[in-house]
C-alpha cells in the first residue's frame, strides 16, 4: 500500500510540473506584415506572433526570409528571437 501511494504522489508531483511548461518553437517562413502599434507580426504561414514590448524589430521588413524562434502558452505564440536569412 505505501509503495503505491509513493509511485501515485511521484507522478501527480511530475505532472504538475508539466502543467504550466510554455512550448517552444522555429519556423522559417517569410514576413507578410509587421504591426508594431499591435504587437503582432504575420508571416507567410499565415501565424501571426506576439512582440515583446522590449523586442526590437526596426531592422524587420516585409519580404524577409526569417528563423522565428516563438514561446507558445495556450493560443498565443510569443517572439522569443528572429534570425535574418539570406
Amino acid at each position: 500500500m505505501k509503495r503505491i501511494l509513493s509511485k501515485t504522489l511521484a507522478t501527480l508531483a511530475l505532472c504538475m510540473m508539466t502543467a504550466g511548461v510554455a512550448w517552444a518553437g522555429e519556423v522559417e517562413a517569410t514576413i507578410v506584415e509587421i504591426q508594431p502599434d499591435t504587437g503582432k507580426l504575420v508571416l507567410s504561414d499565415g501565424t501571426s506572433y506576439e512582440i515583446p514590448v522590449d523586442f526590437f524589430v526596426d531592422d524587420l521588413k516585409s519580404g524577409m526570409r526569417v528563423l522565428v524562434f516563438f514561446d507558445e502558452g495556450g493560443s498565443a505564440k510569443t517572439l522569443t528571437d528572429v534570425q535574418i536569412l539570406n
